[in-house]
């Protein structure tokens, strides 16, 4: 019996009312399978099989995705756990002067490291008087909690100063079990909560240093949360929009993921705005920001997750082993993108 996941995707793909013909999606599934040489899953996961969609071979397949990141990867080794790892990052961008959310103190398991100095607590009573503590040294009202080497928004909380008390011994033991940081939450700008207040909406931008060490932005887009989520990210049923790489103005349409429903949406479905050509702000001092973060690391490609608060934007999470099929989907298919031919070209001569 095929898992979860994959009966959700298939069972989109056959509901799915702007499938092109039967004969078409056939053909052109068999094409990329000999062209590639191995099952195009892809062809129905990035919606290559709707009637929008006539450039189907300009799409990376899945080999030449881990192929991109494996190069990519092998320039940097060394570095690898410098942005696996959350608070050796944050280190390398603070003493960068480079804007990113600051990190109050950090755990692993019941040990605390806050100040310098390190605590171990027994229970969930001593832990609760830490947070106490550390909620008026601090002077917050929330804490914003991720896993140190942690993916794809998983174990992700905030914890609330009038409220922290109340949380069940489920999440107290997730803390106890778990390598977590407890950080500063973002004030996102007032221009992207009125797209959508629920969650911080970030960009993700993919930079691609060359051999002589210029940046370029490859592929840009927007993750916009929707209603009673925390979370912005795609995989959590978030809608993702691409943007101008130039300017910053977003595209006509969203997508949800194929396993969250495959929605097309053209505004968002809880505040209505529209998407097409909506301003990303303060996008001049984005594009500066990931430029120059991308030169302290020698990964030639990059993602990066960047959200926008009142003062400009920071730098949330870099990304070397990312999801670089859906920035081709939200591209349009990579194999078009001039930034990205360069890339190819360097691959080869690799």
């Amino acid at each position: 019996m095929l898992p979860k996941k994959k009966r959700q995707i298939l069972l989109s793909f056959f509901k799915d009312k702007h499938k092109k013909n039967w004969f078409q999606i056939i053909k052109e599934f068999i094409t990329l399978y000999f062209t590639n040489k191995s099952i195009p899953l892809y062809y129905i996961t990035h919606f290559l099989y709707r009637k929008n969609t006539s450039n189907y071979k300009d799409y990376l397949s899945l080999k030449e995705h881990e192929k991109s990141l494996e190069w990519s990867c092998s320039f940097a080794p060394d570095q690898i756990i410098l942005v696996e790892n959350k608070l050796l990052f944050e280190e390398l961008l603070v003493k960068n002067n480079i804007p990113t959310p600051k990190i109050f103190f950090h755990n692993s398991k019941n040990k605390f490291a806050y100040k310098g100095s390190g605590f171990e607590f027994k229970n969930k009573k001593e832990l609760f008087s830490f947070f106490s503590k550390a909620f008026n040294e601090e002077n917050v009202e929330r804490f914003f909690c991720k896993p140190t080497n942690g993916r794809m928004g998983q174990n992700i909380f905030i914890l609330d100063k009038n409220t922290y008390k109340n949380i069940d011994d489920t999440l107290v033991n997730l803390i106890f079990s778990q390598e977590l940081m407890f950080q500063e939450v973002i004030v996102q700008h007032e221009s992207l909560n009125e797209i959508n207040k629920f969650s911080v909406n970030t960009l993700r931008i993919v930079t691609y240093k060359n051999e002589e060490g210029k940046v370029e932005i490859l592929s840009g887009f927007i993750r916009l949360g929707i209603k009673g989520s925390v979370l912005d990210n795609a995989h959590a049923g978030g809608i993702v929009v691409s943007f101008n790489k130039e300017t910053g103005k977003m595209g006509q349409e969203g997508l949800q993921l194929i396993d969250n429903g495959s929605g097309v949406f053209y505004k968002h479905p809880d505040t209505g705005i529209i998407f097409d050509s909506f301003q990303i702000p303060c996008y001049t001092q984005v594009k500066k920001i990931v430029i120059d973060v991308a030169r302290l690391l020698k990964f030639p490609l990059l993602g990066w997750d960047v959200a926008i608060t009142p003062d400009g934007p920071v730098i949330v999470e870099a990304n070397h082993d990312f999801h670089l099929l859906l920035s081709d989907r939200m591209e349009n298919g990579l194999k078009k993108n001039p930034v990205f031919n360069k890339l190819l070209q360097e691959i080869k001569r690799f």
